[in-house]
């Protein structure tokens, strides 16, 4: 079986979120419109630790997005926030469980968390672009040499 790309693989994970509403799950792409969801992938080193047989503890860092609605009313934007809670609290019980994404032959997921609370980067009249940082720790196993 191929390996899948990470950024798939976690796309994949978050479509079975039962939190998300009914919206598209993009990458690196969000558009205007309420509800829609990104994965964003984020400079950071890949590499946590590696080991002499060419394994290593690996990252990828990354930003869930999503536009939601937005405004004066103080319900909708409680709802937003409360939305980004409840996303935190799904994630860490997914890692507690080990129902995380498959990767495919020779690397290993190990957790995903958050590193940040939800919180808006974009606001508009109607709609607001909201966004958390998370990071998804995996283990990819060494490429066997031969002598």
């Amino acid at each position: 079986m191929e390996n899948k790309s990470i950024t798939q693989a976690i796309r994949e994970f978050f479509c079975t979120c039962p939190l998300l509403k009914d919206g598209a799950i993009h990458v690196d792409y969000l558009g205007i419109c309420p509800t829609e969801y990104s994965i964003d992938g984020m400079p950071a080193k890949k590499e946590i630790k590696s080991y002499i047989d060419g394994s290593a503890l690996c990252q990828f860092v990354f930003t869930f997005g999503s536009v939601e609605r937005y405004g004066s009313d103080v319900d909708t934007n409680l709802e937003n926030s409360g939305f980004y809670e409840n996303f935190v609290a799904w994630l860490k019980e997914k890692s507690q469980k080990k129902q995380l994404p498959f990767l495919g032959i020779g690397r290993e997921a190990l957790r995903i968390e958050a590193e940040s609370e939800g919180y808006v980067i974009d606001a508009r009249e109607n709609t607001a672009r909201y966004q958390i940082q998370c990071r998804f720790i995996y283990f990819e196993k060494g490429v066997e040499k031969i002598s």
